[in-house]
């Protein structure tokens, strides 16, 4: 059996691991330690966040949530698509400008959201897909996935 959705877990085991960095970052800017040691972390999280984790968002919106329809919360976590994108654009602006605390702010909140968003795709939105759509929805997944 061919399941795509594997592939989506996989990447989100690399967003997470791209999130510890963010947290331990921004936390450390919280405490006060000068920000140029931690910008370099926080920007290549930045850059990870608006091409990879969007491109894997974007496949899930366009390969998997219109195979779901009505029968799967597809719209909770095409909302929290985009409040992700949101906050990268004020993680962007906190990056330009020059109060550490607020970026710190920004990036903790992207932490947290996406924890609980990996979490929730993981453990209920792609079990419940799974079962949905069974084989044939999977290998339909896996061919919009290219």
């Amino acid at each position: 059996m061919i399941d795509p959705l594997l592939r989506f877990e996989a990447e989100h085991e690399e967003a997470l691991a791209v999130l510890d960095r963010l947290a331990d970052a921004a936390l450390a800017l919280r405490r006060g330690e000068p920000a140029w040691q931690h910008l370099a972390t926080v920007r290549d999280v930045h850059a990870t966040l608006t091409h990879a984790v969007r491109t894997h968002n974007d496949k899930e919106e366009h390969a998997l949530f219109p195979l779901l329809g009505d029968q799967a919360p597809s719209a909770v976590f095409i909302d929290e698509h985009r409040t992700l994108r949101a906050l990268e654009h004020e993680l962007a602006a906190a990056l330009d400008g020059s109060d550490p605390m607020r970026l710190a702010h920004v990036a903790l909140s992207i932490v947290e959201l996406l924890r609980a968003h990996i979490e929730r795709e993981n453990t209920v939105l792609f079990p419940l897909a799974r079962t949905l759509l069974g084989n044939e929805g999977l290998l339909e997944v896996a061919r919009r996935l290219g």
